[in-house]
């Protein structure tokens, strides 16, 4: 509009010159529409694509450790029936335990990149970004299926029933080997606090286990699933 609608006043227009922008005056609350210039869009901050967006990858990466702790919890009780329904030997069956574990856990790690995929279709998925979120289900995963476990055996006093299972395992070890040095080192395992620190080092090497082999599984999954057109 050439003249001011309220007072009559000639219009201005100020353009921008030497790079600087021009600072829009300011109007007030009943500035008619057709005054007003139009708003302009502002951009949003995003996260670029070859960086996680963590506010979903820790949605999705909890939904795959949540499926690792149910997993580890149930798919290992079945292979082991399998196992002795077949007959087979106990070392057999806990070599099919341990790796039916491990299956687990690799397949947690692409399963996370496998979700994270469809709640970011546009975002292409490098092998470290697929081992990042892998790791996040696995570490998640752990704590998942360690925590009930330890409530339960707190809430239920099977820490002496533990104990005296590994106590068990080490006598029956003992018997079996012929050596008399191997003998010695299992009986100074049966005490108190040789069978904390064993069980402690058993945990660890369970918690490396699900972070390792579940970023091993999120990087293969990225393999899979990580480019836009897998999806």
């Amino acid at each position: 509009m050439a003249f001011c609608p309220h007072c009559g006043a000639p219009q201005i227009r100020v353009s921008a010159t030497g790079g600087e922008q021009a600072v829009m005056p300011s109007f007030p609350p009943d500035t008619p529409d057709e005054v007003q210039p139009p708003a302009q869009p502002v951009p949003l901050a995003t996260v670029p694509p070859e960086k996680i967006d963590w506010r979903q990858g820790v949605r999705t990466s909890a939904l795959a450790g949540l499926l690792l702790a149910l997993a580890i919890f149930f798919v290992p009780v079945i292979v082991a029936g399998i196992g002795f329904l077949l007959r087979l030997g106990q070392g057999a069956i806990g070599l099919l335990v341990l790796l039916a574990s491990w299956c687990c856990m690799l397949v947690a790690g692409a399963l996370a990149v496998r979700f994270y995929r469809r709640r970011r279709p546009q975002t292409t998925i490098s092998a470290g970004m697929g081992a990042r979120l892998g790791a996040a289900s696995g570490l998640l995963g752990f704590f998942f299926y360690s925590i009930p476990q330890a409530l339960r055996l707190a809430f239920f006093h099977l820490g002496g029933s533990v104990r005296e299972a590994m106590q068990k395992a080490i006598e029956q070890s003992a018997a079996q080997s012929p050596d008399p040095k191997a003998q010695e080192i299992m009986r100074n395992l049966m005490s108190p606090g040789a069978l904390a620190a064993f069980l402690t080092l058993l945990v660890v090497l369970f918690f490396l286990a699900f972070l390792v082999l579940s970023s091993l599984g999120g990087a293969i999954g990225a393999s899979v699933w990580g480019n836009k057109e897998s999806s």
